[in-house]
């Protein structure tokens, strides 16, 4: 496993974000994780277009997180 993938793991299961940088540094490393991924996906890689598609939907849960905390929910 990558070691941004390692601190996004470990980012989220130690904090639950508390501000606006919280949330958009737990963004960032998200995608960051995701780019090894995208990149063997296009080489052809299938195993990690389904890394890729797994990251991308918890991606979406986090944008929904970080949506909802600025909306004040």
């Amino acid at each position: 496993m990558s070691e941004v993938k390692e601190q996004v793991e470990n980012l989220e299961e130690t904090v639950t974000p508390t501000d606006i940088k919280g949330f958009y540094d737990l963004l960032r490393l998200t995608v960051e994780a995701m780019e090894t991924d995208a990149l063997k996906t296009h080489k052809g890689n299938r195993a990690a277009g389904v890394r890729l598609r797994k990251s991308l939907r918890h991606l979406k849960g986090i944008t929904g997180d970080f949506v909802k905390f600025t909306l004040g929910k």
